[in-house]
């Protein structure tokens, strides 16, 4: 069994995908709307990436959680251990090229432009963020919230 804080995390991601949606809490999700209410960070998260048991129907699951909104589908035994990406958007699965969790993360992010796919309303700020911050589109011109600039701030900062 690990120490807890290198290879695993409380929620069982493996440690890139753990730092991804420790992103996400960081970057609190925005208000869905007048009729909808604040949903959790975890709640955003799970709007970022799922888990699927190897073996589960891909049919099946995409009935039960398909999305307008793309996200990440992990496939493998145990959310430590992914063996294989989608990118799920409309109801379809995209099989991901990359092999490791930061590059499928990459293709989904990629994927929002390539389909010409708004971010989800309560990942706007993490989106925003991902957008100016670590691949450096549309800065000064994109609206960020107080919260992105900040943590953006604080990041341009970091001396490597």
């Amino acid at each position: 069994m690990g120490c807890g804080c290198c290879h695993t995390n409380p929620l069982g991601w493996d440690s890139d995908l753990a730092a991804i949606l420790l992103l996400v809490h960081l970057l609190p999700p925005t208000a869905k709307g007048k009729r909808h209410g604040k949903i959790s960070a975890t709640e955003a998260a799970d709007h970022v990436v799922k888990f699927m048991k190897v073996g589960t129907s891909m049919v099946t699951f995409l009935d039960r959680f398909g999305s307008a909104q793309p996200f990440l589908l992990c496939v493998g035994e145990k959310m430590s251990s992914i063996q294989k990406f989608y990118i799920i958007l409309d109801q379809k699965a995209i099989p991901c090229v990359a092999q490791t969790a930061v590059a499928a993360f990459d293709e989904l992010f990629k994927a929002h432009f390539v389909f010409a796919v708004s971010y989800d309303e309560a990942l706007c700020n993490f989106y925003t963020f991902i957008q100016t911050t670590v691949y450096g589109i549309d800065v000064g011109t994109t609206k960020e919230s107080p919260r992105v600039k900040e943590i953006r701030a604080k990041v341009d900062h970091i001396e490597v």
